[in-house]
């Protein structure tokens, strides 16, 4: 059976390339790091280095062993960050990356900050989502998702004893940035001459746009996506140049960002996107994930969504 000790041990030598830089970081001796990764080759039976006279270097069974090394870490990880809380109430949820989401979070903690509460806020895809949402890693999850794909949605969801309460929906529309759009002339609107900055789509992603349609019949996918980024203020400073495009959705507190105006919006009830919350199916939220969503639902209602 390996410990964490041997574990944790590998880690740092992978990373660094060395014995001796190695037992600087865990404090302690070369041969001491030696010895440990050596009783753990024994144990796996198999060698996880080769040792040469500039450091060491993973063999191939020890690139594959350190993959689940990293998982494993990760994973105490996790577990360390939900034991913190333990002693007070906390509330964890993850989100679609959103100025709206952010901005709620900060208004909730804001009138919550005398009360003796522990917060996790996580930014994650919809697949992370899920997972974290069945993990139990967050007791609620928000996201978009394209209305044509909401039955499959709900569907994948509860094949994963998940549910999905609507909460709003919202348009669909291609920005760009400010100056460009000040100068654009819509009767030359031409799909195929679209240069986009997008976000990576999974599958059931608000940024899966593939379906959509424009009133001339024109796909999305006949524009040009230019950069694919997980970084929302990559998104932005782009806009903000005024040379690419993005197709998303409308903010739910229809303010102008200041960074990029709408060019056009899709047309029809099944090119929207629905807004929602994913829980575990059949479970009561805690009193402080019920007041959240409860927080949430009234911001909604007060912008008028």
């Amino acid at each position: 059976m390996l410990n964490i000790k041997q574990i944790q041990y590998f880690a740092v030598c992978a990373k660094t390339g060395s014995f001796s830089q190695a037992a600087e970081l865990l404090f302690t001796t070369q041969s001491n790091v030696s010895k440990v990764i050596r009783s753990m080759e024994d144990d796996m039976r198999t060698q996880l280095f080769v040792r040469h006279a500039k450091g060491i270097e993973l063999t191939p069974e020890g690139e594959r062993a350190f993959i689940h090394v990293q998982r494993i870490l990760e994973n105490i990880d996790e577990l360390e960050m939900q034991a913190q809380p333990l002693a007070k109430s906390s509330l964890c949820v993850c989100f679609h990356p959103s100025s709206w989401f952010a901005d709620i979070f900060v208004t909730y903690y804001e009138a919550h900050k005398c009360d003796d509460l522990h917060y996790q806020v996580y930014a994650a895809d919809t697949h992370e989502i899920i997972k974290r949402v069945k993990g139990r890693q967050d007791d609620m999850g928000f996201a978009y998702v394209m209305q044509n794909q909401l039955a499959a949605f709900q569907y994948f969801l509860s094949r994963n004893y998940l549910e999905f309460e609507l909460l709003t929906e919202t348009e669909v529309n291609i920005y760009t940035g400010k100056g460009k759009a000040d100068t654009a002339d819509e009767g030359d609107f031409n799909m195929s001459q679209l240069r986009l900055i997008q976000r990576f789509p999974d599958e059931f992603s608000p940024d899966n746009y593939r379906n959509l349609v424009e009133e001339n019949g024109h796909s999305a996918v006949e524009a040009e996506t230019v950069v694919v980024t997980n970084s929302d203020y990559i998104v932005e400073r782009l806009l903000g140049s005024g040379e690419l495009c993005n197709i998303s959705g409308a903010d739910l507190s229809g303010r102008d960002p200041g960074y990029s105006s709408v060019k056009y919006t899709f047309p029809g009830e099944g090119q929207k996107l629905v807004y929602g919350c994913i829980c575990r199916k059949g479970e009561e939220l805690s009193e402080q994930g019920k007041d959240f969503l409860g927080f949430v639902k009234e911001r909604l209602q007060i912008s008028g969504k």
